[in-house]
């Protein structure tokens, strides 16, 4: 399909839908450029070929993506005929986009299994089982949760509860009223759906109640549709089809919703929470005709997390004589997380409650214990098992041990990040915390020393429900949804380990004006476990990350990462700026001056270990770019044919940097091993134009300065760089000798706005800016063009628009950002023909590839990652797929049983590898494998844990050391 803009070229522009030709004003205003190019004499037979191929190419100029789905059109039901044709071909073209793997840890109890050997986590996309023991992923189970629309966010989940009465079985709700059960030892596919009636669900917890002999699962679910009141609902599964349901309890007022539901085991008691108090009930009845007396009361805070506890009451202690309801033979216990750091114990409620139902009650409150040492809301709070201790968790990353009856407390300081949730195991020997930096860790309660450690995807997130420190207003601004993209890259020689700039939790990385990331988490996508991780600057890792005002002491943000050719140097740019909540009440003047005196930019060059590439910096540059201030890193770039880089800074300068071997008083500097030391200096610098300097655009009255943007990449052999830089529509490119700093060509009018991405793939070069521009620099033309739709700006960042080459497969792709998706798109710089066009539900915040394999790998604001690759390429990139094939899970009695069954199929397997000959095997000749020490020491000791192969890697070498060769045929 042909797009066509509605605006006239001015002169000097480029005419998008014609080849690409300079006028007598363009020859006029860049005679003073010196060009070394045999082309650009243009001669007369070549300007009349440019004039008749004028038309051929107006038909595939500027292909046009924004009919193409998207936020405003996703509703709709229908498709354009183009949209059909451009995804009809994009997939008969051999690429494809796989499934997404990882994903954030939903803020959701972690469930063990009965017997403790199992952590099941639940995702906002999957359940993912890992065995304690050895904190390996055992199973993935997918969630069936989709979406009302293609560009809105999904529905969530809610909780996941294991059955009282089929611990091999979970159940899991979802915000749109859907309850599955799984089988998660070996399920995929949910055993059974329940639908609530008014198709919602705002919590739900599960209980083991007796029917006619036999126990059922009872689900108890907290519903609420919009304008109604809000329900306590008991469902119950009678036989294979028929579902009961019960109303337990109706809330008072209609803006009242129970979002927090919790019961005890056999369903006698059921407690929820809405936003002014509590509602504590007892559920009586036969079989599955249940009647509750719930007593509602106000609590004196907005309640974060809740727990209950059920214990027997002690004998021998006498009923005061006045009291004239008999309390029962049970104590119900509650305790209550506040969003204002409080804890409340609430002893013997039910009977408390029961007492001020008289007419004459002594009470009129309820009295409840005040445990306070939080500084902002309580996110987790649990029983321990014998009910002596309290275990609590917020936003200091201390885990707090209460006694109950003293209130004295114990602390397990400095851990990675703020904690979401505490599980306490059956068993009470272990608590599984789950951390707000998307890791999981089960806690020895004897020790206090973790036992088994899971990591995913750190990166920053949108959040999929409100954060519980913001149920109260404080100082201080936290946002939802990701603001900048996050800095990633492959390493070049290695496509399977991904590096990712992290924070120091999803708090952390989202509250403050500046979203920060100081840290790079290197990421194994083969075995799809977190590797290591390192400060690239510096951090607030302890549990005083608050000023005394109120605000979080922001961290750098780390702005740009690129790795050298050969993967020996990392080069970094950090950048900090005082937090805009410290700076408010001065002047416009002081501010700005406040800012350009504390601002701090600096770039960092890194050497990678080749043992177990860990970084050790190596040389440090304050202000690689400054005037009279510090200026704004641009873009950083490396060069693909040696061991150098490049940065673009906002002074309109180019610094190229090269190593040197350090010396002192004429020695070589060597560390502790012998190696020589080198650092970092600037070799070359090259000025853009009449754009150097960031004071020679003035601000005038009434108008801020122009804001400038930039981008570069070297071309393949490392000759020249292409420098994308100037004011909005300025649309210029900079071809420039890195040997000799001089400025070969200038490019006008090859891009619209504000450039987002240059990219070199020989001999092209493709920019991303308002649209995409694919232009032949040996043929001086544009070889087409993509037309970007339109979007606000402020709810849809061009920021999130990326682009990537593969010059493996000689391909580019590129991604469009709406307000909750993202659409990837893969060209070949030939063809403006997509060679695929998919839709990812969540906005893309990095694209990288490497040069070692083909392919991209895409991170979205879920922590998800999802590869694009061609489908017939075997060497391009792979995402690791669920270790369930290799049945880690399996028992060995199950081993035992099939073991019979094993022996025949290696028989035939032998009978078919001597090619159909009969051959009989003497028994004497058979030996079980033995396996010396010093085999299995050249496997597990050949590197260091974190530096080891992937598990399917190590598994098949250990099974073939077990396994006897079959003996090869002799010949007749």
């Amino acid at each position: 399909m042909v797009g066509k803009t509605d605006q006239k070229p001015r002169a000097g522009d480029v005419d998008p839908n014609k080849k690409r030709k300079r006028d007598a004003s363009d020859k006029q205003r860049n005679s003073d450029i010196k060009r070394n190019r045999k082309d650009e004499k243009q001669s007369t037979p070549k300007s009349d070929k440019r004039t008749s191929d004028a038309n051929e190419l107006k038909g595939n100029a500027l292909k046009v993506l924004s009919e193409l789905q998207n936020g405003e059109t996703a509703n709709t039901t229908t498709k354009s005929k183009d949209q059909s044709e451009l995804q009809s071909a994009g997939e008969s073209n051999g690429w494809k986009i796989s499934s997404p793997l990882g994903g954030r840890i939903a803020d959701i109890d972690p469930v063990f299994s009965s017997d403790a050997k199992h952590l099941i986590l639940t995702y906002h996309t999957s359940l993912q089982v890992y065995s304690v023991a050895d904190s390996l992923l055992v199973r993935r189970i997918p969630l069936p949760i989709a979406k009302d629309n293609k560009d809105g966010p999904a529905a969530s989940v809610l909780t996941t509860h294991l059955s009282p009465v089929e611990p091999d079985f979970v159940w899991v709700g979802c915000s749109d009223g859907r309850i599955w059960k799984f089988n998660w030892r070996q399920g995929i596919k949910p055993e059974d759906t329940l639908m609530t009636k008014s198709h919602t669900a705002l919590d739900f917890c599960v209980s083991a109640i007796k029917v006619n002999k036999d126990v059922h699962d009872v689900v108890f679910v907290s519903e609420k549709k919009q304008n109604d009141e809000g329900t306590i609902v008991a469902y119950c599964r009678k036989g294979a089809s028929h579902l009961a349901s019960q109303i337990l309890f109706k809330t008072v007022r209609p803006d009242q919703a129970i979002h927090m539901l919790r019961a005890t085991a056999d369903g006698k008691y059921v407690v929820g929470a809405h936003s002014e108090g509590l509602v504590v009930g007892t559920i009586t009845g036969k079989d599955l005709e249940l009647e509750g007396d719930f007593f509602n009361f106000d609590t004196s805070d907005i309640v974060c997390t809740l727990d209950i506890r059920v214990t027997s009451r002690q004998q021998g202690l006498s009923t005061p004589k006045k009291q004239t309801v008999k309390p029962s033979s049970e104590v119900l216990d509650v305790i209550i997380g506040c969003g204002r750091g409080s804890i409340f114990l609430y002893n013997d409620i039910m009977t408390k409650l029961q007492s001020m139902r008289g007419p004459k009650p002594k009470q009129k409150e309820v009295q409840a214990r005040k445990f306070h040492w939080h500084r902002r809301a309580v996110r987790s709070v649990k029983w321990s098992k014998d009910g002596h201790y309290l275990v609590s968790g917020g936003s200091e990353n201390t885990l707090v041990l209460w006694q109950v009856d003293t209130a004295i407390t114990t602390y397990l300081p400095h851990l990675p990040g703020a904690i979401e949730n505490i599980v306490v195991s059956p068993s009470g020997a272990h608590y599984a915390v789950h951390l707000d930096d998307n890791s999981a860790m089960v806690i020895s309660t004897s020790e206090m020393k973790p036992v088994t450690y899971v990591s995913g995807i750190q990166s920053a997130a949108r959040y999929f429900a409100q954060p519980k420190d913001t149920l109260v207003k404080r100082v201080g601004e936290v946002s939802k949804d990701v603001r900048h993209p996050i800095p990633a890259a492959l390493s070049p020689l290695d496509a399977t380990k991904l590096h990712v700039c992290v924070g120091t939790g999803q708090q952390a990385m989202m509250s403050g004006s500046q979203q920060s990331a100081p840290i790079l988490q290197s990421f194994d996508l083969d075995s799809f476990t977190s590797v290591s991780k390192q400060a690239l600057a510096r951090t607030q890792p302890t549990d005083v990350n608050i000023t005394a005002q109120g605000n979080p002491i922001s961290e750098p943000a780390i702005t740009h990462i690129a790795f050298s050719s050969d993967a020996r140097w990392l080069a970094t740019v950090d950048d900090w700026s005082p937090p805009t909540g410290d700076i408010d009440n001065m002047s416009p003047d002081a501010k700005e001056h406040l800012v350009q005196e504390r601002r701090e930019i600096n770039l960092k060059f890194w050497s990678v270990s080749a043992e177990d590439e860990s970084l050790a910096l190596t040389s440090r540059i304050n202000s690689p770019h400054s005037t009279s201030r510090p200026e704004t890193v641009l873009a950083l770039a490396a060069d693909p044919a040696a061991p150098r880089f490049a940065t673009l800074g906002d002074d309109g300068l180019v610094r190229i940097w090269h190593f040197k071997t350090r010396q002192t008083d004429g020695l070589t500097s060597k560390d502790t091993k012998g190696q020589s030391l080198q650092s970092w200096s600037c070799g070359l610098t090259v000025g853009m134009g009449s754009h150097v300097g960031a004071d020679v655009i003035p601000a005038s009255e009434g108008h801020k300065a122009a804001k400038r943007s930039g981008s570069m990449s070297f071309s393949e052999d490392g000759s020249s760089l292409f420098v994308a830089f100037g004011s909005r529509d300025d649309g210029t490119v900079y071809i420039v000798d890195t040997h000799t700093g001089e400025t070969r060509t200038m490019l006008e009018n090859m891009w619209k706005g504000d450039v987002r991405s240059l990219q070199v793939l020989s001999p092209y070069i493709v920019t991303l800016s308002n649209d995409l521009r694919v232009y032949d620099v040996v043929a001086d033309e544009l070889q087409y063009g993509v037309k970007l739709p339109k979007r606000d700006a402020s709810s849809v960042p061009a920021a999130f628009a990326h682009l990537q080459v593969d010059k493996k497969s000689r391909t580019f792709a590129m991604v469009v950002p709406f307000a909750y998706s993202s659409q990837i798109a893969v060209f070949k710089p030939e063809d403006p023909q997509p060679l695929c066009i998919e839709t990812v539900p969540h906005r893309i915040t990095s694209l990288v590839s490497s040069a070692s394999s083909s392919g991209f790998v895409a991170l979205d604001d879920a922590a998800q990652l999802w590869s694009v690759t061609e489908v017939s390429d075997q060497s391009a990139i792979s995402l690791s797929k669920p270790l369930e094939d290799l049945r880690l899970d399996t028992t060995v009695e199950d081993d035992a049983m099939n073991g019979d069954a094993d022996e025949d199929d290696q028989a035939s397997e032998i009978d078919f590898a001597t090619d159909g000959d009969n051959m009989e095997l003497d028994d004497d000749e058979t030996h079980t494998a033995i396996v010396s020490r010093q085999k299995l020491a050249e496997l597990f000791d050949a590197a260091p844990a974190f530096a080891m192969p992937s598990i399917e890697d190590m598994f098949y070498k250990v099974t073939g050391l077990l396994t006897t060769k079959p003996l090869a045929s002799t010949a007749a």
